[in-house]
């Protein structure tokens, strides 16, 4: 600090940009953008690099600034507000028949324990929360990742509720990948280890569960209720299983099986889901009173694109598009 100081001083006259380098991060600093003296510019430096040591980053974006508070806050939030024109038409966009008209940044917060966070540009202070979020600290939503987190629950209930096959094949049909991923989640909610295999790679089965040291691989195909799954693809399981070794085997599917692939599951030991035994056991799932429908934070957590219903259309593609 010391150190600092001293360099401040020196720099009082010359008033020259300097890069600060500490161990694993280094800030960029210009004093003449400083209104607040040489000295204190600096030792907002030292906070900055104090809340990136604490929380395990190594860098913020530029725009945003860091205030030490007296004491720990009880109740962390996290608070966007949106740029807007100074005159605007209906639609939010500039007036262009006003000569001076101007873009109003407004301060988007994130406080956290004794700092308090601020910037102007709401998407730095998303990415910065993203990095905290990955890093394993506790943010808590601001209010947009409520209202997308309830929209995504709704959806997901609705679905379930619906207690239709044939709604559940319409909606993943164009994606297996979703419908693989409903299937691991059914899983987790009985206390499974639930491993998807990348899409790119089919070696047979869709998912890996372990539990209490038994490992499961399990297949999931999503097809018409007209459909029936062969011998063949339970066989195909089967085999994936003599390189995994796994200790048992599951297949879902949304349609039915045929007999001979009953009769040979029987005999290769292959548990089978067909489309009521899955609904079944999705709507079990939703009226338990301690597992309810879950979602990853990954999933209703801010990107970029989710600003563009609150900013104009003529500021979002000048100043929000670039940081997607």
């Amino acid at each position: 600090i010391l150190i600092i100081l001293y360099i401040s001083d020196l720099l009082l006259y010359a008033v020259i940009p300097v890069t600060i380098v500490f161990p694993n991060s280094s800030i960029q600093v210009n004093p003449r953008r400083c209104k607040c003296g040489v000295t204190s510019y600096y030792l907002n430096c030292i906070i900055k690099y104090s809340f990136l040591k604490q929380y395990h980053l190594t860098s913020l974006p530029k725009s945003i600034k860091i205030k030490k508070l007296f004491h720990k806050q009880k109740c962390n939030y996290y608070k966007l507000r949106y740029p807007c024109w100074v005159h605007s038409k209906k639609d939010g966009t500039a007036d262009k028949r006003v000569k001076s008209n101007h873009i109003i940044w407004k301060k988007c917060e994130l406080c956290l324990d004794n700092y308090l966070l601020y910037t102007k540009k709401p998407y730095d202070l998303i990415h910065a929360v993203k990095n905290l979020r990955k890093k394993g600290n506790t943010i808590p939503l601001c209010k947009e990742e409520k209202k997308k987190r309830s929209i995504l629950l709704n959806k997901k209930k609705n679905l379930i509720q619906n207690n239709n096959i044939q709604k559940l094949v319409d909606h993943f049909s164009k994606n297996p990948t979703g419908f693989e991923k409903l299937c691991s989640e059914i899983f987790i909610n009985l206390g499974y280890q639930a491993t998807l295999t990348p899409p790119t790679n089919d070696g047979g089965y869709d998912i890996l569960l372990q539990k209490k040291g038994v490992t499961t691989i399990v297949e999931c195909k999503c097809y018409s209720i007209e459909h029936k799954i062969g011998r063949p693809s339970v066989q195909k399981l089967v085999g994936a299983n003599s390189i995994v070794s796994a200790d048992k085997m599951i297949f879902i599917t949304t349609s039915d099986f045929s007999e001979s692939a009953i009769t040979y599951a029987q005999k290769a030991n292959v548990e089978l889901y067909n489309g009521a035994k899955l609904m079944n056991l999705l709507n079990k799932q939703l009226s338990s009173a301690e597992e309810k429908t879950r979602i990853n934070i990954s999933e209703y957590q801010l990107e970029i694109t989710d600003l563009h219903p609150y900013v104009p259309e003529d500021i979002y593609l000048k100043f929000f598009i670039p940081h997607k």
